[in-house]
């Protein structure tokens, strides 16, 4: 009996999940990297980091004074759960190229061709 097995094993499977993380990384920063190459991929990106709010504040001043403070916190909850994934969709933008962004946000360029 090998005395090592057991941290052998678990190292293998260390290493295999890492390497199908990567792997996985990398088939996300080609499907960024197609829907740049296209003014129609851009769009839809920018309307995606629209419509999770990424560059708004939420706004919790009650409107008609019924509201309470456990339905404000719910909805803060809910919107920055709905902000992170937009995040992680702009990092994830980033990370696949770094020129990505700054053409992201040329929208003239894109405006003219619809």
């Amino acid at each position: 009996m090998d005395i090592f097995a057991p941290y052998e094993q678990a190292q293998a499977r260390s290493n295999t999940a890492q390497q199908r993380a990567g792997e996985a990384q990398a088939h996300l920063h080609a499907v960024i990297n197609g829907l740049m190459a296209q003014k129609q991929g851009r769009f839809f990106l920018r309307w995606l980091m629209y419509n999770c709010q990424c560059f708004s504040a939420q706004n919790l001043a009650m409107q008609d004074g019924t509201q309470t403070s456990a339905h404000d916190t719910a909805r803060l909850c809910f919107a920055e759960g709905r902000r992170y994934v937009g995040m992680t969709l702009l990092r994830l933008v980033q990370c696949a190229d770094p020129q990505n962004l700054p053409q992201l946000f040329q929208i003239r360029e894109d405006e003219d061709a619809f």
